[in-house]
């Protein structure tokens, strides 16, 4: 977590300023769980009920499975970025930065929420929103989602 702190605040665009300067700059770290689907093959057995008997099966099986990770996201007016672990991005995508930074689009900042999208590729693009009292987000896109509790970074300032 930590490390993804130093991220954040090593990382930010080169314009950009701190949350007191009036710009409207917002980093967050939400920490949470999602699930991805995952596809692999199998060999099994299967009881046949007409045979009474096990029978093999094989085939190429699809399932969601649950995974533990943190986003960030960095805000600044109507410009922003995610940065998404490993287990959010798909084989095929249309790119990011190499440090897995994805472009923020139709960014809404209202004063109960924030909605936003970013684009994965030509099929997936998943929708953002978290909730500006709670700190909840969601994410949701095809084949994955993601949710979890959000924390306001400031940079220079300390945490305790």
């Amino acid at each position: 977590m930590m490390v993804a702190t130093m991220v954040v605040m090593a990382s930010a665009p080169a314009g950009a300023q701190g949350p007191d300067d009036g710009n409207g700059a917002i980093n967050l770290v939400c920490t949470g769980r999602g699930e991805k689907l995952q596809s692999g093959y199998v060999n099994t057995l299967e009881w046949d009920r007409y045979d009474h008997r096990y029978r093999s099966r094989s085939g190429v099986q699809s399932e969601m499975r649950g995974f533990e990770s943190a986003v960030t996201l960095q805000i600044y007016d109507n410009d922003g970025r995610i940065r998404l672990p490993q287990k959010l991005i798909p084989p095929l995508n249309s790119g990011g930065d190499h440090q897995h930074w994805w472009q923020l689009d139709n960014i809404s900042v209202g004063n109960d929420e924030i909605r936003a999208s970013y684009r994965l590729n030509g099929l997936n693009k998943p929708k953002v929103r978290i909730d500006r009292q709670t700190g909840v987000i969601t994410i949701k896109g095809t084949g994955q989602d993601f949710s979890g509790t959000c924390e306001r970074i400031d940079p220079g300032q300390r945490r305790f």
